[in-house]
């Protein structure tokens, strides 16, 4: 998990934390900055948070003092990393990512003249076609053209990858090749 993503769970489950808590006993706001700066203690200390170690020591420095209200900031700072977790180009690594997951593999990157059709990581090959990719997104993250995907192994992995295309609900897909080992994709912005 990129390090966007943690902090935003973890702002967001320190939010519900709190609301729980509040569902007990009305809280005051001294009360519920320490339950928060609790909360973070716990996440500064685990290992497996070490990525956002600084942001929880920031909000536990914030959480300790008496005019600040932690639990607003938080609500703002989730605001914002929804905002950032949601452009296109968030979402397009995000689904590269789960490509690479289910099939055990790593995405290439090439020019449609420039695709080795024998390096492949694992069973398959699968590479992202464009000229450009930094070109398909606008300086907000926002996808402003199509983009390719090429996809070579057996039909069973293939299978495993047009699911994993079609389960994201933020690209349109549209077939542009295929044939029993091999599968391009054209993606467009929804």
């Amino acid at each position: 998990m990129n390090h966007t993503q943690l902090l935003l769970d973890v702002s967001t489950n320190a939010l519900l934390h709190l609301e729980f808590k509040k569902l007990d006993k009305p809280l005051s706001l001294i009360e519920r900055n320490n339950l928060l700066v609790k909360y973070f203690k716990r996440i500064a200390k685990a290992n497996r948070y070490r990525t956002i170690r600084k942001s929880a020591k920031q909000w536990i420095s914030l959480g300790r003092q008496s005019d600040t209200n932690l639990e607003s900031i938080l609500d703002t700072e989730v605001e914002r990393l929804l905002q950032t977790c949601s452009t296109d180009l968030y979402l397009f690594v995000g689904l590269v990512a789960d490509l690479e997951l289910k099939l055990n593999t790593k995405v290439q990157y090439s020019k449609a003249c420039d695709i080795d059709l024998n390096a492949r990581y694992g069973k398959v090959l699968v590479c992202v076609v464009d000229e450009d990719l930094t070109s398909s997104f606008d300086s907000e993250g926002l996808m402003i053209k199509s983009t390719q995907i090429l996809f070579i192994g057996n039909a069973e992995l293939k299978d495993v990858f047009s699911a994993v295309i079609d389960q994201t609900r933020y690209f349109q897909s549209v077939v542009a090749y295929e044939d029993e080992t091999h599968l391009r994709i054209e993606l467009f912005r929804m």
